[in-house]
């Protein structure tokens, strides 16, 4: 969630205001949390789908309403009823506490400690996301080297929450002494874990797990970011992150080399190349202090690169920010290319596109990109819902001209002027799409089966690919 360690219930209680005011269907709410937070649409959709399958919110004709649970959270502002919840469906969270009694622990001393239950991560991001929700309940808190401690009010939640043993699903371990169950007792239910498409980090190895191809490079930006002891693995991330979004991306590494030289192949005036640095930071923070900024002046230089660019974890620091601008240098979180990554999936942009990425130095600003690939889905589902209503239409009116169609199409938001419908019409009776028939004056029809368009699309994709 955003916010920090200490912010993510601070966070989610502003989603549920917003739920219990406003009543929003799922796709309202996305657009809210990405607004609200700041979030690309990926990110925002990420969030929303955990929080559903965490049990905090629920669906009814597509309305978003807050779960018993998180109600019962809600009002009577007990973070136990939350963290119980989350218990409930997440595995090692209860777990990661019980595992605090002992005395504190680090991240990593506490991803050792996961292997007991049979979780086998390989960084630390699993328990930076545990971390968040616990610290913020004021369960755990930091205390020196780095270490996490548990809290007196972290012990009382404790004794009032089934624990499992190490490597043993059917016995839980109880931690103290539970209360006896009662209706209004938090959840003690075994935890199970999240699917994993649905959470910005899953529990098992990348390669295990039921991710599209763009959650999996998201996955794999996020936990390398940290990954200090394989700085490699971060720079491959970001090649494949960028040839993922249509650049020609290339690892170089090296002495007096960039990272990675990412070229966007755009005809003789209009191409451009831009040197990347990726910084692996084990603390989740990149610094002014971990940047050589006289060497991103000799990578640009050197490969003959239009823009520069860094690239890390949560970099911050007015510091930081001001020496980039002063050095043209766009600084990216890894968590924005990682969204990046996200919504070019659902909205794949041209390279122009993300030109807007690279031109100002300092902390880039993803929102060009954003509108960018709202512009194109809400195109995209106005060309869907002409063909739904003249497959639903035109067997009792006949053809339909776009005039028509406006007057039927349903866009309370961003209403589609008559010329926008024209042209997208246009577009569809293309020979290459075919998925409409006739003329602006005579009106138009479906073309043929929508299984056929997809079709016939799907084979012009491939064949340009190959």
């Amino acid at each position: 969630m955003p916010g920090g360690y200490t912010g993510y219930i601070h966070a989610l209680r502003e989603i549920c205001e917003h739920v219990i005011s406003e009543g929003p269907s799922r796709t309202d709410l996305v657009g809210w949390i990405q607004s609200h937070f700041n979030l690309s649409g990926g990110s925002a959709i990420w969030r929303e789908r955990f929080l559903h399958k965490a049990g905090v919110l629920e669906s009814s004709a597509n309305q978003i309403k807050l779960s018993e649970h998180a109600s019962r959270w809600y009002l009577a502002s007990d973070d136990g009823i939350l963290i119980g919840l989350l218990h409930s469906r997440l595995q090692f969270l209860g777990e990661m506490l019980s595992e605090l009694r002992e005395g504190p622990r680090t991240l990593e001393e506490l991803r050792q400690a996961a292997k007991k239950y049979d979780l086998n991560w390989d960084t630390d991001n699993q328990g930076h996301i545990r971390r968040g929700w616990l610290e913020s309940a004021k369960l755990v808190e930091a205390v020196g080297d780095n270490r996490l401690a548990i809290t007196d009010v972290g012990r009382d939640l404790l004794s009032k929450l089934t624990v499992h043993a190490p490597g043993s699903d059917p016995e839980p371990l109880h931690a103290e002494t539970p209360p006896d169950p009662t209706p209004d007792s938090v959840p003690t239910s075994a935890p199970e874990t999240i699917p994993s498409a649905t959470i910005d980090a899953p529990d098992d190895s990348i390669a295990d797990r039921n991710l599209s191809p763009a959650e999996a490079l998201a996955l794999e930006i996020r936990e390398a970011a940290t990954d200090s002891k394989n700085p490699d693995r971060l720079e491959v991330a970001v090649r494949d992150a960028f040839h993922f979004l249509g650049f020609n991306a290339k690892k170089l590494g090296g002495s007096g080399k960039t990272d990675v030289l990412a070229t966007a192949p755009l005809g003789k005036n209009d191409s451009f190349t831009v040197a990347i640095d990726a910084k692996t930071v084990g603390s989740g923070s990149l610094g002014d202090h971990q940047v050589d900024w006289v060497t991103l002046e000799e990578h640009r230089r050197q490969h003959n690169a239009d823009y520069s660019m860094l690239v890390g974890p949560n970099p911050s620091g007015q510091r930081l920010m001001s020496r980039a601008v002063d050095k043209t240098v766009s600084v990216l979180s890894t968590e924005q290319l990682a969204d990046l990554c996200i919504q070019h999936a659902e909205t794949p942009l041209g390279l122009e596109d993300y030109r807007a990425l690279f031109e100002a130095g300092g902390a880039v600003d993803t929102t060009p990109t954003s509108r960018a690939a709202e512009d194109l889905g809400r195109l995209r589902g106005l060309a869907i819902e002409l063909c739904e209503k003249l497959a639903e239409r035109t067997g009792t009116f006949g053809p339909l001209t776009a005039s028509q169609l406006m007057v039927m199409i349903d866009q309370p938001d961003k209403p589609s002027s008559e010329q926008e419908i024209q042209q997208t019409l246009d577009t569809l009776t293309s020979p290459l799409v075919g998925a409409v028939q006739g003329t602006a004056s005579t009106g138009y029809v479906l073309a043929t089966a929508p299984r056929v368009i997809q079709q016939r699309l799907q084979q012009l994709g491939d064949q340009i690919a190959r």
